[in-house]
């Protein structure tokens, strides 16, 4: 996925975060296909790259505009990663799911964000009130 280009296209910060949750998600899902397959390498490449949009999501964080939000978010990354490490250790796929789970709990948080956003440029809230100003 192209997020430069999808970000050129229109798609707002918040829809380029809500799609690396939908691609963490799609990339656990294959991980656990792979725990289940036994096939080791398949596992570790999804998750390498599931890693790898994670630090992307929290790279993205911005902790003076984001407040607490972000600093929620930073420990939920942390604490995914020790996840994915753990479930890598173990070849669990029910840490996996667990983890997924929890990255789509959050992702339709994000979307509510997005909605909520779109309203609110809709009817001109003020600036700094706008929540897709928590990620970069």
């Amino acid at each position: 996925m192209n997020y430069a280009a999808e970000s050129a296209a229109g798609v707002s910060p918040v829809g380029l975060v809500i799609r690396l949750y939908e691609n963490i998600a799609a990339g656990l899902g294959r991980a656990i296909i792979a725990v289940r397959d036994g096939d080791i390498e398949k596992r570790t490449n999804q998750l390498q790259h599931v890693l790898l949009l994670i630090a992307h999501l929290e790279n993205a964080l911005d902790f003076e505009k984001g407040g607490d939000p972000a600093r929620w978010l930073r420990k939920f990354y942390t604490m995914a990663r020790a996840r994915i490490l753990e479930a890598q250790l173990k070849q669990s796929g029910k840490i996996l799911e667990e983890l997924m789970a929890n990255f789509l709990s959050i992702r339709e948080a994000w979307e509510e964000v997005d909605k909520q956003s779109q309203s609110a440029m809709a009817s001109s809230s003020p600036a700094g009130s706008d929540p897709s100003s928590w990620v970069a």
